[in-house]
């Protein structure tokens, strides 16, 4: 059984809310939590939400969401850099998956 890591960016539109971007993390639970715990943003979302980054747990290809957060275009931005530096370093400076 194959199990990966991914932060999915999301932005509600007319239909719904709609996925744009996705950032895969390897397949080790810690550092994708330890990523996703650097995201800026609200833990608690209301339904009027407009941007959400979530992690996701994929086990053969079916999504498992494990965290979820509401953020600002700003925000978004800082979390775009903060997983590229994360993925650098665990890619180029500890080994790679």
């Amino acid at each position: 059984m194959e199990t990966r890591y991914e932060i999915s960016l999301n932005i509600r539109t007319l239909k719904g809310m709609e996925t744009y971007g996705c950032f895969s993390l390897g397949n080790d639970e810690g550092f994708a939590r330890s990523v996703f715990g650097l995201m800026q943003g609200e833990d608690l979302v209301f339904p009027s939400a407009v941007i959400t980054i979530d992690l996701i747990k994929r086990e053969n290809g079916v999504p498992f969401p494990l965290g979820l957060r509401h953020c600002s275009y700003e925000q978004l931005g800082c979390n775009v850099k903060v997983i590229t530096k994360e993925l650098f370093k665990q890619l180029n400076l500890e080994g790679g998956n």
